[in-house]
């Protein structure tokens, strides 16, 4: 990172930037064709889950290239300044990279799906059934690194 002075170094930290954040862009490789995607998503300090449907472009390119990279931002503001070039933006972001997966397994697929609820909703109780589960497709994303920026903050 070319500011180190913006550099978010605490995972404690990071993963607040994830909790609090409403939704994940994924970037994805289409061949040499870029895709990127704003999706709503659960966070278990190791895995990012999904829930999809079970074709589309999407899934058929993380068939065949589960590399991903990812994006959460938090508390983005514009400053305003005398003159737009003396404009900025504050915010919280983190990136990552990971491998993305369909989910096969019914309990992680249930776990899964419960990430995502708990997302939105830390205080709901719900219990999947299994018709449920079976009617969406879950993919997750292992995360292999992650970094964040704060600026202006």
């Amino acid at each position: 990172m070319r500011r180190k002075e913006r550099q978010i170094t605490d995972i404690n930290r990071l993963h607040e930037v994830i909790n609090n954040a409403s939704v994940c862009r994924v970037a994805m490789a289409d061949g040499l064709r870029p895709y990127l995607l704003p999706l709503s998503f659960g966070f278990d300090g190791k895995n990012l889950y999904f829930h999809s449907a079970s074709e589309g472009r999407k899934i058929e390119i993380l068939k065949n290239n589960p590399s991903v990279c990812f994006e959460f931002e938090q508390e983005v503001e514009i400053v305003k300044g005398e003159r737009p070039c003396n404009w900025s933006v504050r915010y919280f972001s983190v990136i990552g990279e990971g491998k993305a997966e369909i989910v096969e397994e019914s309990e992680e697929k249930l776990y899964g799906l419960t990430c995502i609820l708990k997302q939105y909703d830390p205080d709901l109780t719900y219990s999947f059934s299994e018709k449920e589960a079976s009617s969406v497709l879950v993919f997750k994303i292992t995360i292999e690194n992650l970094t964040g920026k704060a600026a202006g903050r």
